[in-house]
């Protein structure tokens, strides 16, 4: 792949990169769609496609369940609760990390990135999934749905991500494959890099006006001055 100046310009001060996780590191789809459909079973309700469930991801778990479930209000909270329960609990036996992303980020790790998670997911399963799919300490920060913590699109992972390390929100971009994500890195003033095997198609990220849009994980390394001929 070759780096347009642009893109060279645009990547070159970068010092942290914060990933969204459902969808960018890790398909996670078949397990969401296992534990919704599981709590849709324990309520008597009707199951949901992973085609279906797809429109709903996204936009934290709450979200999620109410347009699973139809319900709302307490009941709603109350189901949500349940399959957050099923969720944390699950072996994630369907979960896989994408093709090139493991070499992607221990090759920017190498390079001296901070690397972040920022994801509406509940913040104890994002920090379980980081910690079994690519190990203790890879991630130099995880900010996940917890209470009193605003969602995607607020900016405010980013932030808070970026004051702990020290590093100026100037200086960091964020990854990730859906609308939510690009928003976001425009809340935040940063490069949103869009990201095309995930979730959502690739026309969606360049119409919601992402930085760069990138097809697989030897292009976005290759963003950062990462030379992939040595990446095995």
């Amino acid at each position: 792949m070759t780096i347009k100046m642009k893109d060279e310009a645009m990547f070159r001060h970068c010092r942290a990169i914060i990933f969204d996780m459902d969808g960018t590191l890790l398909d996670t789809l078949q397990d969401i769609a296992g534990a919704i459909n599981a709590t849709l079973q324990d309520w008597g309700l009707a199951g949901k496609s992973s085609e279906e469930l797809l429109n709903y991801i996204g936009h934290g778990a709450l979200w999620l369940c109410q347009r699973a479930s139809g319900l709302s209000g307490e009941a709603a909270e109350r189901f949500c609760c349940d399959y957050k329960k099923k969720a944390f609990n699950s072996s994630d036996a369907r979960t896989r990390v994408y093709p090139g992303i493991m070499e992607a980020v221990h090759a920017l790790k190498a390079e001296g990135f901070k690397l972040g998670i920022y994801t509406n997911k509940p913040q104890a399963w994002a920090e379980k999934l980081a910690v079994q799919f690519f190990g203790i300490g890879m991630f130099d920060g995880i900010a996940g749905a917890h209470d009193g913590a605003p969602l995607k699109p607020e900016p405010s992972g980013i932030l808070n991500l970026c004051e702990a390390w020290g590093v100026p929100v100037k200086d960091a971009v964020m990854a990730g494959d859906s609308p939510v994500d690009i928003e976001t890195a425009k809340a935040a003033g940063i490069p949103g890099i869009g990201v095309s095997w995930g979730f959502r198609p690739r026309q969606l990220l360049v119409d919601c006006e992402a930085a760069k849009v990138v097809d697989n994980a030897w292009q976005l390394m290759a963003l950062f001055g990462v030379d992939v001929s040595t990446v095995q």
